[in-house]
């Protein structure tokens, strides 16, 4: 019998393309538990990305060091995919960070065993590409709003496509993934 935490993974890849139970059996051998303590680095700037995480608890922040300031890109809370995905793919050195922003456990599917799960089956291959897509996706609408919106907009957004953020990150580290300042946001969220 699968662990909750099994479970609760193969509920999040279920949306994506529902394995058989063998098929989800095997593609367990490819996950390897991880726990990290708050401000652990799960990738570091420089390095390689050689998977993606599955978050089962705990917060994990993308950022990048832009002039010694740590720019927050994308959060990633439990039942999400943390992920780099321009090293991921490129296999090339990253130029951002993912941290746990608290204590965090999770799942490390590792790229080349989740490329031979391809190999093996049509069933791995379709899962990996709709999980691609959607990462692909979700990377792209967050670009656009954080380019295109002004602040309150970019705060309403939250609100209304991923409102756990608000309850779940500091508020220095939202401000920095709006793009703006701390004061700023603390006005912004006072006016609600």
């Amino acid at each position: 019998m699968y662990s909750e935490n099994e479970i609760i993974l193969r509920r999040t890849l279920d949306k994506y393309h529902v394995l058989t139970d063998e098929e989800f059996s095997d593609f367990l051998k490819v996950c390897e538990y991880k726990s990290f303590s708050k401000k652990e680095c799960l990738l570091e700037a420089g390095n390689y990305n050689y998977g993606i995480y599955f978050v089962i608890s705990g917060t994990v922040g993308l950022f990048e060091l832009i002039d010694g300031k740590e720019m927050y890109q994308n959060f990633f809370l439990p039942g999400e995919f943390a992920n780099e995905l321009k090293s991921l793919t490129t296999q090339s050195h990253s130029t951002k960070n993912l941290i746990a922003l608290d204590a965090t456990e999770s799942y490390h599917l590792d790229r080349q065993q989740l490329l031979n799960l391809y190999e093996q089956s049509a069933s791995y291959e379709k899962l990996g590409r709709k999980l691609l897509e959607h990462l692909l996706a979700g990377q792209n609408e967050l670009s656009h709003v954080l380019q295109s919106l002004k602040p309150e907009e970019r705060y309403r957004y939250l609100e209304e496509y991923r409102p756990k953020l608000l309850n779940a990150i500091p508020l220095t580290y939202l401000a920095s993934y709006l793009g703006l300042a701390r004061e700023t946001l603390s006005r912004i969220r006072a006016k609600k």
